[in-house]
């Protein structure tokens, strides 16, 4: 009697390790859609390339996104048309991670733009304060005058990212000059477009972080992550950050780090572009994020 009793144990414990065994290869094997890249990406912060809108938009970190492969390459791109973001970006950096477990592991990424002096930066800006205030002027006519000084401190500040740096790859592992293309093949641009939107692009061949040197119908469908972080800037005190109208009219935000009166985004109806009222308009700088979204590997059928 004891002898069936333990028989009939025995093939239950087989046949729960069975359906086990059956439900993990089928949740292991699951494969996710990606997007094959018929043409290869041309780097160069022009989302030309790309389908517009981007598929993926975080509206948290106010970012769209995408990803795609050809059998050699991971193609990457993010844009913003937010310029508390753009600035956020450009000033704190944009760290990119990618798992190729399709997990959440942070051990690979590519940095750029590389964080520039915040202090000198924040100087630099609260010097400009008195030259970028506009006076007696209509509402109107102020806000637009702050939006275009915005625009072109980001793009001065867009002139100094001129270096991005690279962890957790199989070499190259350092910091390199934007123009010059890493000996693993990596590249990166970054760029604002005639709809002042930024654009972030990276190609990164497998062969630098991959199985194998290039991709085949095996691969198709399995997990890939990748992550989007961004770094907050540092909120200005708050009496600096707006100040009473001399002339009346409730309060107005002053210019410099963290406290540009302007009103951000593009026209167009950009999904990057920012909906904040006037004194809450650098809001989206002040907030760290991490987007992470995962993909399949692409391959054609």
């Amino acid at each position: 009697m004891r002898k069936k009793v333990f028989i009939y144990l025995l093939m239950i414990n087989a046949l729960f390790v069975f359906l086990s065994c059956k439900s993990y290869r089928s949740i292991s094997t699951k494969k996710l859609p990606g997007n094959w890249q018929i043409e290869p990406i041309v780097i160069d912060g022009n989302n030309k390339d790309w389908p517009s809108p981007y598929p993926e938009y975080d509206g948290k970190a106010m970012l769209g996104y995408t990803v795609s492969n050809d059998k050699d390459n991971l193609y990457i791109t993010v844009e913003t048309g937010d310029l508390a973001t753009q600035l956020k970006i450009l000033v704190n950096g944009l760290t990119v991670w990618i798992d190729k477990t399709g997990a959440k592991q942070e051990f690979m990424a590519i940095n750029y733009p590389i964080p520039i002096d915040t202090k000198a930066e924040s100087d630099k800006l609260n010097k400009e304060k008195t030259s970028l205030a506009v006076h007696n002027e209509n509402s109107r006519n102020r806000e637009q005058k702050r939006r275009l000084a915005l625009e072109d401190k980001i793009r001065e500040t867009l002139n100094e990212a001129k270096e991005y740096s690279l962890q957790g790859f199989k070499a190259c592992n350092m910091q390199f000059p934007i123009m010059e293309t890493d000996s693993c093949g990596i590249k990166v641009r970054i760029a604002i477009d005639t709809d002042n939107e930024m654009v972030w692009e990276a190609v990164i061949p497998f062969k630098t972080f991959y199985i194998k040197h290039e991709i085949d119908k095996r691969d198709k469908g399995k997990p890939l992550s990748v992550c989007f972080e961004t770094t907050e800037m540092k909120r200005p005190p708050e009496n600096s950050n707006v100040h009473q109208n001399r002339n009346g009219g409730g309060f107005r935000p002053s210019v410099g780090m963290g406290g540009m009166g302007m009103r951000g985004g593009m026209g167009g109806g950009n999904r990057g572009a920012s909906t904040n009222p006037v004194n809450n308009i650098m809001e989206s700088a002040y907030k760290s994020t991490k987007t992470w979204k995962k993909f399949g590997i692409a391959y054609p059928n």
